[in-house]
């Protein structure tokens, strides 16, 4: 995902917030109240070291598709029915490769709109904002940009498992969104070629979603730097704000999440103006779907080869996640 050129003057993030503030969830083991699952965060770090532990997720490689296989293995586990759109496609690191978009859809028959939730499993092929210039040729390893917001939706979709949503939901991994060319703005840059693929070929045995939820970077750990003594910037805290193509867009379905967040204290969604960001909600947009962007822009490991877990925090999938199935099976 990137914020277009065109618009390189945005306005100021708001302030700081802690990513542990808000309600805690009750002690892994515990039942879940009765009308919603509860967010295990622990377990959905644990899918975020996962895919990494795969290796960067980079077009052609092994990890690929182990990764790939890893995630249909828990649409399956999550009882999903589960949606295979594969196709090929040059970026601008070469092809053309074989990419797929994996997809899971649950209480299909009931009532109300078809929700779309969505994050990208893929990784970065180079590092081209590495600190280091001998380090930018080497492949990002993915842990916050991408792994994060796959992570929170694996474990939702445990939580889906346990207690069926009262909506149709589709669960979205989508391949090849962070292969482009920086500097250039979508579609001809080559970001989100996945999600552009699958509306433009949409599955015929899947419903169109009436609304559309994106997950990027929502894995950030606000006091890595403090904690291990490197330097601290402005924008190395976990934060929401609401990204500006979302406040254009879709403005009730951002204060619909929104409101449902600051309900349950989770601090880090702001409610103040982000950076407008080229990423998968832009294509369900101009689809005609309303489609938000749930994404902290930008922490200093984006696109280096520092976005490892280390620089995660359960935490702050746990506020995501939390607010999401908040939203899905609580909203009032």
């Amino acid at each position: 995902m990137r914020p277009l050129a065109t618009l390189a003057v945005c306005l100021a993030l708001g302030a700081s917030c802690s990513h542990q503030a808000g309600p805690q969830q009750p002690p892994n083991g515990a039942e879940p109240p009765a009308e919603r699952p509860v967010f295990d965060r622990e377990r959905a770090f644990a899918d975020l070291v996962a895919q990494c532990d795969f290796g960067p997720r980079i077009p052609g490689s092994d990890a690929h598709e182990q990764c790939k296989q890893f995630l249909l293995g828990r649409l399956a586990e999550a009882g999903a029915r589960t949606v295979v759109h594969d196709f090929s496609a040059e970026t601008a690191f070469g092809g053309a490769y074989d990419f797929s978009n994996l997809l899971g859809i649950f209480s299909e028959d009931a009532p109300g709109g078809v929700l779309l939730l969505g994050a990208h499993w893929d990784s970065r092929a180079k590092a081209d904002r590495d600190p280091d210039p001998d380090l930018r040729d080497e492949p990002v390893p993915g842990a916050n940009d991408g792994a994060s917001g796959v992570a929170v939706l694996l474990e939702m979709m445990r939580g889906f498992a346990q207690l069926a949503p009262p909506r149709p939901v589709i669960v979205a991994f989508f391949d090849a969104e962070d292969q482009g060319q920086q500097g250039y703005e979508a579609p001809q840059s080559g970001w989100a070629i996945g999600s552009r693929k699958l509306v433009a070929e949409w599955p015929a045995n899947l419903p169109w979603p009436d609304e559309m939820i994106l997950l990027d970077l929502v894995g950030g750990d606000s006091e890595h730097n403090e904690r291990v003594g490197l330097p601290t910037y402005a924008n190395d805290r976990f934060d929401l704000p609401m990204e500006v193509y979302s406040l254009q867009r879709a403005p009730d379905l951002v204060d619909r999440v929104w409101s449902v967040a600051e309900r349950l204290g989770h601090e880090a969604f702001e409610r103040t103006q982000g950076r407008p960001v080229s990423d998968d909600h832009i294509p369900f947009q101009e689809a005609g779907v309303p489609a938000i962007d749930i994404i902290d822009f930008v922490p200093p490991e984006w696109d280096t080869t520092d976005d490892t877990p280390e620089h995660c925090s359960a935490d702050s999938l746990w506020q995501v996640g939390d607010t999401l199935l908040e939203f899905i099976y609580n909203e009032e």
